[in-house]
Order: C-alpha cells, then structure tokens, then sequence
C-alpha cells in the first residue's frame, strides 16, 4: 500500500517516469519497488497518458487499440511455428 501511496502522490506533483521492476521487494534490505500494473494503476487512476512514442509503438505493434487500451490476445505466427520444430530434433 505504501507504494500506491507514494505513486498517487507524484502523480499528483507530475511525475513523467516511474520504472516498474517486479518482484523487486525486499524486506531484509528495507526497498520497495513499483511493477507493471501499479504504472496502469497510476495512469488510470490520474487519468495520465503514456509518453507519446510509447503509445505510437505500442499502436504499431498492435498491443494497443486507438483509445490505449491493450487488444485482446491473438495467435502469433512466429510461436504458432514451435510445433515444427520438433521434427528437427531427432
């Protein structure tokens, strides 16, 4: 929670970057680190927008539709390949 706290208040004061590292916690040596979903969290919550040449790639690429939100999962040619491969291996 203290995580969510400290997001919505730089959001609140205009912070253009945060990194997301997952699984970064750790109690021992007393950090905190943000993952994927809390920059999300942030962006909807503050209604922010992701860096222009961001979301032009992302658009691009096809993991986002025209509004920003992320496209439903869809067959990749590349990976639908994987199952020949186990000829090779013989």
């Amino acid at each position: 929670d203290d995580m969510d706290t400290l997001l919505v208040l730089l959001g609140s004061a205009g912070i253009s970057f945060i990194m997301g590292v997952p699984g970064a916690d750790d109690v021992m040596l007393n950090y905190q680190s943000t993952s994927f979903h809390d920059a999300l969290f942030l962006r909807e919550t503050m209604n922010l927008k992701r860096a222009p040449e961001f979301e032009a790639w992302l658009q691009r690429m096809q993991i986002t539709d025209a509004a920003g939100r992320l496209r439903p999962p869809s067959p990749n040619a590349l990976l639908g390949g994987m199952g020949n491969l186990k000829s090779l291996v013989a």
